[in-house]
């Protein structure tokens, strides 16, 4: 199994390094990032912090974590099977870890996060995403590599269950106000029908009608924030 995944992202990775608004699109995700940490804390800089990257496959997020002045470390397929082999990078190493697109893969997620939370600091923060399957529905299937779905209340409970702290949940919008990214049934209800375009649409519609999102954001603490 693994030798046939390895096969697939080595391809899928292969296909990713031609497209160079990739690149972008990791200026684009670490700007939502700094925007979820500032629905929790005051005045948060990535200046500084050891940022690592699991399931980094082109490492997109790397030029826009080095010019927030972070310190960026990442880890794939390639490095460690996530299912069952330890996370290449000793014991309270990082700030934050960030994990996107990549639980869905794992059939048991206890050994993998049990190992983020040993790569964290006390106090690092993880940032996940994941497909909500309550909305992406059928489609979450389309990837012959998803094998664990996840809904809201499935997502904060594995977490939970594996000892992190003050779980967040919300939409995964991209580059919206603070207030999107507050857990409220709103803002999951906006998500989900009252955004009909994409972020990244090219029409000519109104921006409050762009954000449509099929999953979740998680942000979580290795122990309670100070």
């Amino acid at each position: 199994m693994r030798a046939g995944k390895l096969n697939y992202f080595n391809h899928r990775g292969q296909f990713l390094s031609k497209d160079i608004s990739r690149i972008g699109y990791g200026y684009r995700e670490i700007k939502t990032l700094k925007t979820l940490l500032s629905s929790i804390y005051e005045d948060i800089s990535l200046n500084g912090k050891s940022i690592v990257d699991l399931g980094c496959g082109d490492r997109y997020l790397e030029n826009a974590i080095k010019s927030a002045g972070g310190f960026y470390y990442g880890f794939d397929i390639s490095d460690a099977d996530f299912e069952k082999e330890h996370i290449p990078a000793k014991d309270n190493s990082y700030d934050i870890a960030i994990c996107l697109a990549l639980i869905e893969h794992l059939a048991d997620p206890g050994f993998f996060l049990s190992e983020i939370k040993r790569v964290l600091k006390p106090g690092g923060i993880l940032w996940l995403s994941t497909p909500d399957i309550e909305v992406s529905k059928f489609s979450f299937w389309d990837d012959p590599t998803h094998v664990h779905p996840y809904t809201r209340k499935s997502l904060r409970m594995v977490l939970n269950m594996t000892g992190f702290s003050s779980v967040k949940i919300c939409p995964n919008y991209r580059c919206k106000p603070k207030s999107y990214y507050l857990e409220s049934k709103f803002n999951f209800f906006r998500a989900k029908y009252l955004m009909p375009f994409s972020g990244t649409s090219k029409l000519s519609v109104p921006e409050f009608l762009k954000g449509k999102c099929k999953g979740l954001f998680a942000i979580a603490f290795n122990s309670k924030p100070k």
